[in-house]
Order: C-alpha cells, then structure tokens, then sequence
C-alpha cells in the first residue's frame, strides 16, 4: 500500500500552535534538510509574496546553508532572487516539513544555475496523526505508567503500548492493571522513548475495542488521545516515530 501523499501547501498557524512543532537545533534542522537533498524528495519553493510556485531540488546542505536548484525560466529566477520572503514545503519521512528564507542569492553548484540560502533559524516539521501510526510488538513494546489516583504518585500501573502516533496511544488491557473506560483521563502519564527521551502527558481513554490474534487469543485495547501535548512532548513523539521510520526502511533496503 502506497503512503498517503503529504499535500506542499503552506500550513498556517497561530502563534502558539505552530511552537509546537518547530525544531530550532541546528545539527537536526542540517540533518532534516539533508535527508530530504539525498532522497530527491519534491520541494515547493513559493516567491512573490507565495503568489507564485515552483518545484525544485535541494542540491546540498551543511551547517552554514543550503543550496537549491534553479528554476527552469530565468525570470521566475530574478523574482526569486528579488523576493524578500521565500517559504519552501516538502517532506521528510511523511511529514510535511516547512521553512522561511529572507536571504537569497544565485549562484553555481556543479556548473548548474541554483540558488543559496543560509541555514534556516528554526524549521516547521508536521506529522499529523493522518500520516503516521507506529505499531509495537512485545517484548519490545513500549511501556505507559499511569497514576490511577491523583495526588498518590507512588501508586502507578505498567502498562504495555501497542500503537503510538503524535495523536495519542492504543494500550493493553489486563485486569491485573488500571481499569480503562471511555470517559476517563489520567495526568502525568510517562513513556519512556528509546534513545529520544521519557514523555509526560495526560491521557484521555475515548473508546476500548477487542483483538483477535491469529492463534485465536482475543485481548482488549484501549484507544486514548494525548490531552493538549506540549511543544516538547509533540517534538520527542516526532523525532522517535521518525527514528523507527527510518529503521524500518533501512531493513527493508
């Protein structure tokens, strides 16, 4: 099955929403962008005040900028060069990545007209829940700890994630751990996250559904959404779901 296709429009935001979604470390904004120059993914360089589109390449990139290919009429390239805000759209892992560049001059790569911006600042990278789902296998899965009772943080449940995704966590019902109904939130859950770091959110259980295993076994799983995550808890659930993308594909090369 083919992925669902990531849409090079720009996103709009309100201010507070899109914090939650901007990576403003260098090293992973270089990284980023130099993944996407080496899979020739489709970059949408919008000028003249994003009245106007072109498609293009990212030829290289480094930790001082970036460069781009040309485009193909020279006068879509002197609007470029002239354009006092430029917004480039692409996609990196089947997210939409996004950034701004006010500096622009023309220039030569590889005895081919392209264009060189510095490193952007900060870079939007969007993974709506639509585009992504990661699914976990025991014993590997990863673990949710939850606080049945507030204010008694000694009290918490291990419990096993079977599907995680920016939107939320699917989790294994057992009767020996916390009972979860539609209806209930739970604060201060925390997952740990391989290699990326632990996650602390509030959950809300929206509905509980069975599995039947091929052997026939039947469990019950809870569906739960992430309450209002924080930039932070967004930014770690992207960078790991990336992280597994990209092993899972490096495994099937």
């Amino acid at each position: 099955m083919r992925s669902k296709e990531v849409p090079l429009k720009i996103e709009v935001f309100a201010n507070d929403e899109e914090n939650d979604f901007i990576i403003h470390d260098p090293r992973e904004i270089a990284s980023v962008l130099r993944d996407i120059a080496t899979h020739r993914s489709r970059v949408a360089l919008y000028f003249n005040d994003a009245n106007s589109m072109v498609l293009t390449l990212l030829l290289a990139v480094d930790e001082t900028g970036v460069w781009v290919d040309a485009a193909a009429n020279p006068l879509d390239n002197r609007h470029i060069e002239r354009s006092s805000r430029i917004v480039f759209v692409s996609t990196h892992n089947q997210a939409k990545v996004q950034w701004v560049s006010t500096e622009t001059s023309q220039c030569i790569f590889e005895n081919s007209a392209a264009f060189f911006l510095p490193l952007p600042r900060k870079l939007l990278r969007l993974q709506r829940r639509d585009f992504y789902r990661l699914m976990t296998r025991e014993p590997e899965a990863l673990k949710c700890l939850i606080r049945p009772t507030p204010g008694q943080a000694h009290l918490r449940h291990e419990v096993t994630v079977m599907d995680i995704s920016i939107g939320g966590v699917a989790l294994v019902c057992k009767e020996d751990t916390v009972d979860l109904q539609p209806g209930m939130t739970y604060e201060n859950c925390e997952i740990d996250l391989p290699d990326i770091g632990t996650i602390n959110a509030t959950i809300e259980v929206k509905n509980t559904f069975e599995v039947t295993a091929r052997n026939g076994n039947i469990s019950r799983r809870a569906g739960c959404v992430f309450v209002k995550p924080n930039g932070e808890t967004s930014r770690l659930l992207q960078r790991y779901v990336a992280l597994k993308q990209q092993q899972i594909a490096s495994l099937k090369r």
